[in-house]
C-alpha cells in the first residue's frame, strides 16, 4: 500500500520528451513560448489565427492528455479552419521540452505561465486577453482545461473523455481502497459547480467515446447530467480513449465554431 501511494505519480502522468525534428511540425507562423515557473524553463506553443490578427477572436487553450504531448493537438488545430480562431498549447512540467515534475499545482502554474508569456509576445495586457479565452481538453487534459476555467473568464469549455474525479477513476480502475491513497484529485464535479455560480456559466460541451475502456463514458454523462443548464454530453459511436479527437474531430470542430 505504500508503494502504491508514493508511486502513484507515474500511474497518473507519463511524461515523454520531443523528438529531435520536432519544430518541423509546427506550421506556419507557429510560436514556441519559453517561460519561468518554481519548476524550471516552460514551453508552450501559440498557433495564430488563420486571418493573421494580432488579436484573434478566440484563442483556445489546449491541455493534452497524460500520455500526450501538447503539439498532438496540431491535427484538430490545422483543421480548424475557422479564421479567428487562434490555439494556445500547453505542455505539463517533465513533458516535452518542460522542465519539472507534473503536479495538479505545478501544471496550473505551466498554464497560468503561459499565458502570461503570450500576453508578453503581443505586447498586450492578459486582460485584453481574457473576453477571449477558450479551454478544451482530453482525459487528464479535460481536467486542466476545467481548472483553467475556475481562474479565468472563459466563453467555452471543450471536454473529451472526462472522468467525475481522480479519485473515482481510481476506484474505478483499482478498487475503492486504493481511491482513499490518491492525493493528486482533479474533481471535475467541484469545477463545474465553481463555474456553475457564474451569471452566466460557460458553455461547456463533453464528447465522450462509446466504447472508452479507461475513463467509461458514464462519468461523462454524470457530469453533464449534474448540470445540464450549461453542460451538454455527445456519445461518440465506435471511439475508444485514445482514438476520440481523430475520430469525433468533425463533431468537435463544429462544437468550437458555435457561438
Amino acid at each position: 500500500m505504500g508503494t502504491i501511494f508514493l508511486g502513484q505519480h507515474r500511474f497518473i502522468y507519463h511524461p515523454r520528451p520531443y523528438p529531435s525534428n520536432y519544430q518541423h511540425l509546427l506550421p506556419k507562423g507557429a510560436l514556441e513560448l519559453h517561460f519561468k515557473t518554481g519548476e524550471g524553463t516552460q514551453t508552450a506553443f501559440y498557433l495564430t489565427a488563420k486571418d493573421g490578427s494580432l488579436l484573434p477572436n478566440r484563442i483556445w487553450i489546449a491541455f493534452c492528455g497524460n500520455g500526450s504531448l501538447a503539439l498532438d493537438w496540431l491535427l484538430l488545430a490545422n483543421a480548424d479552419t475557422k479564421a479567428e480562431d487562434a490555439f494556445l498549447l500547453i505542455d505539463y512540467p517533465g513533458y516535452g521540452r518542460s522542465e519539472g515534475y507534473a503536479t495538479i499545482a505545478t501544471t496550473r502554474s505551466a498554464g497560468e505561465g503561459a499565458l502570461t508569456a503570450l500576453a508578453a509576445h503581443l505586447q498586450i495586457s492578459e486582460a485584453a486577453l481574457k473576453p477571449r479565452l477558450n479551454a478544451i481538453g482530453h482525459s487528464l487534459g479535460a481536467a486542466a482545461a476545467l481548472d483553467f476555467a475556475t481562474r479565468h473568464p472563459v466563453q467555452r469549455v471543450i471536454l473529451v473523455s472526462p472522468f467525475t474525479s481522480m479519485r473515482a477513476e481510481a476506484a474505478d480502475v483499482f478498487g475503492s481502497w486504493v481511491s482513499i491513497l490518491v492525493r493528486e484529485d482533479y474533481d471535475n464535479r467541484a469545477a463545474l459547480q465553481l463555474l456553475a455560480r457564474r451569471r452566466p456559466p460557460p458553455r461547456v460541451t463533453i464528447f465522450h467515446g462509446a466504447e472508452d475502456s479507461l475513463i467509461p463514458a458514464r462519468m461523462g454523462k454524470e457530469l453533464a447530467t449534474e448540470f445540464p443548464s450549461f453542460v451538454s454530453f455527445h456519445l461518440v459511436a465506435h471511439a475508444g480513449h485514445n482514438d476520440i479527437v481523430l475520430t469525433a474531430e468533425a463533431e468537435i470542430i463544429a462544437s468550437m465554431r458555435d457561438n
